[in-house]
């Protein structure tokens, strides 16, 4: 059965199931890397985001809808394969449905949790309202953000205000935004609480990650965030 035809089924309650588990083993599977580890997979991000986007103009062309939450859902399981390439076992966790305002996933340390508000191509105000603005409850942000205008040096500020400690968006658009000049541009060099970049490339999660959860005695050091 074709991926498009599980997915019709799932959505007419033909059959039960996760839409979104469907879309991304499709994904992976279009990539090759549906038996392969998470550091593989996530060395293949942007062959896997251009999968995405064949996935949806083929349920698009299909006539099936694809549900934002659906799209949402999709980004986040992309988002934890970084996450498991990055941060050792045991120590990240889904964050519950009535913990979702606050993020999607939490990396466990001391002194702080860490989390992480994933969205998927527009933050709006969706993402800077996870942000907390205290110290003790460090955000990090994630999506597959592509609007240029949604990052301006006041909506940035904005963010570390919040306590985002980074944001991570895809090349293309970091690319955009670090290019860019006038008054506080290019936004790219905006640092966060620890004096480090704000913005990054998506595909720096897992060794950022990997970096701060790598000290003895379940120590998270934001400081080499």
């Amino acid at each position: 059965m074709s991926f498009i035809d599980e997915l019709r089924d799932i959505q007419n309650k033909a059959k039960q199931g996760s839409q979104a588990k469907i879309i991304f083993d499709e994904i992976l599977n279009r990539c090759g890397l549906l038996a392969t580890s998470s550091e593989q997979q996530y060395s293949r991000l942007y062959d896997m985001l251009s999968a995405n986007d064949d996935t949806h103009n083929d349920i698009k062309s299909a006539g099936l809808n694809q549900d934002v939450s659906v799209v949402g859902r999709v980004t986040e399981l992309i988002c934890q394969t970084g996450i498991e390439a990055g941060v050792p076992v045991g120590r990240y966790g889904e964050l519950p449905k009535k913990w979702k305002w606050l993020g999607d996933f939490a990396i466990f340390g001391s002194p702080f949790n860490v989390f992480i508000s994933v969205k998927s191509y527009k933050a709006k105000e969706r993402l800077i309202a996870s942000g907390t603005g205290q110290l003790a409850a460090p955000i990090i942000g994630y999506g597959l953000f592509d609007s240029p205008g949604e990052w301006s040096p006041n909506r940035v500020d904005q963010y570390r205000h919040r306590n985002f400690v980074a944001i991570y968006m895809p090349k293309p658009l970091y690319d955009i935004l670090a290019a860019k000049t006038g008054r506080e541009h290019p936004v790219t060099e905006k640092r966060n609480f620890y004096g480090n970049p704000l913005l990054r490339k998506i595909e720096d999660l897992p060794v950022d990650l990997k970096r701060i959860t790598s000290a003895p005695d379940n120590l998270v050091d934001l400081e080499l965030l």
